[in-house]
């Protein structure tokens, strides 16, 4: 696996990871996760694509810029598209097709409106367009108060004892791996990502930008998002939807063996 660096045009310094051989295939990662939450899917994906991963800014090991609530913030949703786009163009690649999950399909949403015609395919997965209902928001600003008062460790604990995330802190694997990337955590990161994620405008009157073919995953126990799913479905021109029974939000790491026969179809 190669590792490398890409810089925005902002100067924030965007680490990358790439491992295979064919076409491009960007996989954009979730809230409070880095990279390496696709290690385990890098060789099935690495076989017939050239896979790319990297850490948005704020996350793992890309830069965590100060966060500041202005107008001049480095945290927005166009940004995230940029630090997406800075990787591509750096290895010189002009048509790709991205995963973007949770937090992830904000990035890929971001670059797949703005730059459509570069796109073969997309896929979005426990994602959403609209601005969050909310109860999510309400819980959100918990989380960010624990964040000022108590610290990343008693947050990350907190915000993935969430309903969203189906009791994944009790499962050992995956508890050590949260541990991982909250060692790379910074609170202005974490704080940044996590106001794109949670306190941002609706997207949904951008999806008509989106041109190419369209894959849409949900987990059928994903409450919030599985009428969010069939919004996507519907506004997104070619598209599809594909509800994976017995999982929820974190569905690649609920069955990512479904996951990745679902991805792999869809880019064969």
């Amino acid at each position: 696996m190669k590792h490398g660096i890409a810089k925005t045009e902002d100067g924030v310094n965007i680490a990358y990871q790439v491992s295979g051989q064919g076409p491009a295939l960007v996989l954009c990662h979730a809230m409070a996760n880095d990279h390496r939450m696709y290690d385990e899917h890098r060789e099935a994906f690495s076989k017939s694509h050239r896979l790319i991963t990297f850490d948005q800014r704020g996350s793992g090991y890309s830069d965590h810029p100060p966060f500041d609530e202005g107008p001049e913030s480095y945290y927005t949703v166009e940004k995230f598209g940029d630090d997406l786009k800075a990787v591509v163009d750096h290895l010189g690649i002009h048509q790709v097709t991205i995963l973007g999950f949770s937090m992830g399909a904000v990035a890929a949403l971001s670059f797949s409106t703005r730059w459509p015609e570069r796109l073969d395919r997309l896929i979005l997965a426990s994602a959403m367009a609209s601005r969050l209902p909310q109860a999510i928001i309400a819980r959100a600003r918990l989380v960010e108060t624990m964040l000022d008062e108590k610290g990343l460790e008693e947050t990350y604990d907190f915000y993935f004892s969430g309903t969203l995330f189906d009791g994944l802190m009790a499962q050992k694997k995956l508890h050590h791996m949260i541990a991982l990337f909250r060692e790379k955590a910074t609170p202005q990161g974490f704080k940044g990502c996590f106001r794109v994620t949670i306190d941002r405008p609706s997207l949904v009157d951008e999806l008509k930008l989106i041109r190419c073919p369209t894959l849409i995953l949900v987990g059928e126990n994903d409450t919030h998002y599985l009428v969010e799913a069939e919004l996507l479905e519907n506004t997104i021109s070619n598209a599809k939807r594909v509800v994976m029974p017995g999982v929820g939000h974190p569905l690649s790491v609920q069955d990512p063996k479904a996951f990745e026969a679902e991805v792999i179809t869809f880019i064969s």
